[in-house]
């Protein structure tokens, strides 16, 4: 699993309770990673990335078939 700059930021600077649950997500993601999201966007190169929503969290992210890699783009906290 790759995580982006901005990604791994957003989970660097998360509460310790959020990265636990964000830990958990990852491995679900990770265990079926070509399964669709919740919802799906385009990047600005054209390819799909599936965007799962878990509690308070958005996390997007594409399966790299090319090299065998989970590429998270995105972790996004949603508040009311």
């Amino acid at each position: 699993m790759v995580l982006s700059e901005a990604a791994a930021k957003a989970l660097a600077t998360a509460a310790r309770g959020a990265q636990r649950k964000l830990a958990v997500i990852f491995d679900d993601v990770k265990a079926a990673p070509f399964r669709p999201g919740d919802l799906q966007e385009r990047d600005t190169q054209g390819r799909v990335n599936e965007v799962v929503v878990v509690g308070d969290w958005l996390v997007t992210y594409w399966p790299d078939h090319a090299v065998r890699e989970l590429r998270i783009v995105r972790l996004e906290r949603v508040e009311d």
